[in-house]
């Protein structure tokens, strides 16, 4: 279905469209071997040379270790849609808020996407006034509960929707009383505040340099969901037992737990947990290991798309990670 964005804008043409090209990230006089296989990487390996324009960043729970911008037109400050990246931001402020000891069957079932409610259009709730109540309604969402669904994994925002209606129906995109305002008091963050925040799956908007902060307390284990990236994970990859809908398209066995991915490769045999993310549909991908000792983002928009670019960044950014932690650029 064709994404719609009811905000008076036209998104296809491109961030500059909207004013949200800040400057270039910081410049590097010398860069280490390590930094420059990097670089090296997104400018010439196959898996990132037709992304466009974009910044890149690895760290740890304390600080950034190393960051760039390829091209002009993002750097870690540039803010742009985040789509599904959001899905993390709104699970984690959820657990945050209500503690995981707390949470019914149903409530994990909405944050893992096998509790039957499903959106029957993609239309993002972007008019200025919208509550979350309305986003779940027909002129929007219009989501709606599928009993054959039910205890199927079924990749779809509706699920969230339902949770957050029950939650906070009243609660609007901008203003005091905010889905904005409520998850940056929960994640200790500062997302800036959108019409679309009350579509609560994919509503979200952001930069580099404020998503850095959640991944960073995430792997500080400041959040009731630091403990928790494993729980309640569901298979999510085509042909899984259980799997209705899956946008999964790389190798491996993904998994999809609280509102995140378990990414999984083959290690020595055996299927294992190799990180856990969060893909959206036009580029952004945050990522952290499954040792919690790292976290890597790619942060991009290409917004003339029907999906698919959330793949293609988590495919770079890998690469990308490879070369700067092996010191040699990848092909």
């Amino acid at each position: 279905m064709k994404r719609t964005w009811k905000t008076g804008h036209i998104l296809a043409g491109g961030l500059s469209m909207l004013g949200l090209i800040a400057l270039p990230g910081t410049s590097h006089a010398a860069l280490t071997v390590y930094e420059q296989a990097a670089v090296d990487t997104a400018n010439s390996a196959p898996a990132c040379t037709s992304l466009g324009d974009f910044y890149w960043e690895v760290g740890n729970g304390t600080a950034k270790r190393f960051g760039f911008s390829r091209g002009s037109n993002v750097s870690e400050t540039t803010v742009m849609p985040l789509a599904s990246a959001s899905k993390w931001l709104y699970a984690s402020a959820y657990l945050q808020s209500k503690g995981y000891a707390n949470l019914s069957t149903a409530e994990k079932k909405r944050l893992n996407f096998t509790s039957g409610y499903l959106e029957r259009t993609d239309t993002i709730c972007g008019d200025a006034g919208t509550t979350v109540s309305d986003c779940y309604g027909p002129s929007y969402k219009d989501v709606s509960y599928r009993i054959l669904q039910d205890g199927h994994f079924f990749y779809d925002g509706g699920h969230m929707q339902k949770l957050a209606l029950d939650d906070m129906g009243g609660r609007t995109g901008t203003g005091l009383v905010s889905v904005i305002d409520w998850l940056n008091a929960q994640l200790g963050t500062s997302l800036p505040q959108t019409p679309s925040a009350v579509a609560v799956a994919g509503g979200f908007w952001g930069s580099a340099a404020h998503y850095r902060v959640f991944l960073q307390k995430l792997l500080g284990n400041q959040y009731a969901m630091s403990v928790r990236l494993n729980a309640d994970a569901v298979p999510a990859y085509p042909g899984g037992p259980g799997v209705t809908y899956t946008p999964w398209t790389a190798a491996g066995q993904a998994y999809y737990g609280l509102g995140h991915w378990l990414e999984r490769e083959s290690v020595n045999n055996a299927w294992s947990v190799t990180g856990h993310s969060s893909p959206g549909m036009f580029g952004f991908y945050p990522w952290v290991d499954a040792g919690k000792s790292q976290y890597m983002l790619l942060a991009r928009a290409r917004l003339n798309t029907t999906g698919g670019e959330g793949e293609l960044s988590r495919a770079c950014a890998h690469e990308i990670r490879k070369a700067y932690e092996l010191g040699v650029p990848r092909p």
